[in-house]
């Protein structure tokens, strides 16, 4: 898996990356809202690993933040989501 500094050119994120969530979604709004949602789901799993862990064990590092993380798997078309007009704050996005 690259980096995270790999995708940012200065402040900004690579022309390359941009294009592929471009084209994985439908607008840029919407990969706002998928990658932000599926950021807040690794950041759950992350949290639930190390809540597992015991005192002894060490925790585990992580290449990238969750949010770049998430925009890499969006960028990848490695995320299937469905949009539903009426959603909940508590409905799962994500089907499994």
């Amino acid at each position: 898996m690259e980096t995270a500094d790999s995708f940012y050119v200065g402040r900004y994120m690579d022309y390359s990356l941009r294009k592929k969530i471009e084209d994985a979604t439908t607008n840029k709004y919407e990969a706002v809202i998928v990658a932000s949602k599926l950021a807040r789901k690794i950041n759950n799993q992350r949290v639930s690993v190390e809540q597992q862990l015991g005192p002894d064990e060490p925790m585990p590092e992580h290449d990238q933040k969750v949010t770049t993380e998430a925009l890499v798997e969006l960028a990848d078309g490695n995320v299937n989501y469905i949009i539903k007009e009426d959603t909940q704050p508590e409905e799962d996005a994500f089907p499994e």
